[in-house]
């Protein structure tokens, strides 16, 4: 029992020690009302927040809620999306970082049986990240509305899974 207490104590100490491994550029796939394809860089450091663009491409899918929309064309489309994005460490020496951003939009969609409609507008995205301490890898979590023309949407979100790329600097 004793062994087994200093086990679990070790364990609980280490993990206390560690601190998050922050990184300069991640690539990777973010997952839930689209698909798209993630890329973020970070531009200023500071202690207690620091600041990144994120760049994504890819398909979004159009969610109906059936109890509000439910005579609302469809629009499935292809987008490209830019966002400014604030990271904040949420402190006690863990690996999470809580993020809020804002950027635009921009996409082709198309509804079954007609043209295709280009249209763009303003995004914002809260959320939180967790960044492994000895694997280069992210994972984040997120709620991400759009506000344009023709998507209006608050019921968003997604998984991204991001490679953390090596930096030359370190």
């Amino acid at each position: 029992m004793r062994f087994f207490l200093c086990i679990v104590l070790a364990v609980l100490f280490s993990a206390t020690m560690t601190q998050a491994q922050y990184y300069d550029q991640a690539l990777g796939i973010r997952a839930g009302t689209s698909v798209e394809a993630s890329y973020k860089r970070f531009i200023f450091y500071t202690p207690q927040i620091q600041q990144a663009i994120e760049g994504l491409i890819g398909f979004q899918v159009d969610e109906n809620v059936p109890f509000f929309e439910y005579d609302r064309p469809i629009h499935n489309g292809y987008v490209f999306e830019a966002m400014w994005v604030f990271h904040i460490d949420l402190g006690f020496d863990t690996n999470f970082s809580g993020f809020a951003g804002a950027g635009f939009f921009l996409g082709g969609y198309v509804e079954t049986g007609q043209q295709p409609i280009f249209g763009g507008g303003g995004t914002i995205a809260v959320g939180v990240e967790y960044t492994f301490t000895h694997v280069p890898i992210s994972i984040g979590i997120d709620w991400k509305p759009l506000f344009g023309y023709p998507r209006f949407s608050l019921a968003r979100g997604g998984l991204t899974l991001r490679y953390i790329l090596p930096t030359t600097w370190q």
